[in-house]
């Protein structure tokens, strides 16, 4: 499945959810009785929401790039990483003090 099918699932999925937890619906199922002993209005939301979920999860790898895409490429000079230890850096390097009482010369 491609990515703009995925897509147009997910919005599907959206609005499909979205009917099923409003409450003209949920009045469906609003009814006195018990499966297994759960009141049917409670079974509904949890199947419903479930399966919300599952088809979210058979959906969302059809929206994340492939492995064998290229990476981003940034134009540029790639920024320094800064040292692991602040105190290590020698005095003349333009370093901050890390406690501001120190900074006050």
């Amino acid at each position: 499945m491609n990515r703009r099918r995925s897509g147009e699932w997910s919005v599907v999925l959206f609005i499909v959810a979205l009917l099923a937890f409003n409450p003209p619906v949920l009045t469906i199922f609003s009814v006195p009785e018990l499966i297994f002993g759960v009141p049917v209005l409670y079974l509904y939301i949890l199947l419903a929401w479930g399966a919300a979920i599952a088809l979210l999860a058979l959906n969302v790898p059809g929206l994340t790039e492939p492995e064998d895409a290229q990476p981003l490429h940034m134009p540029g000079p790639v920024p320094a990483r800064p040292p692991e230890d602040p105190d290590s850096l020698p005095a003349g390097d333009g370093a901050v003090a890390s406690d501001p009482r120190e900074a006050k010369d």
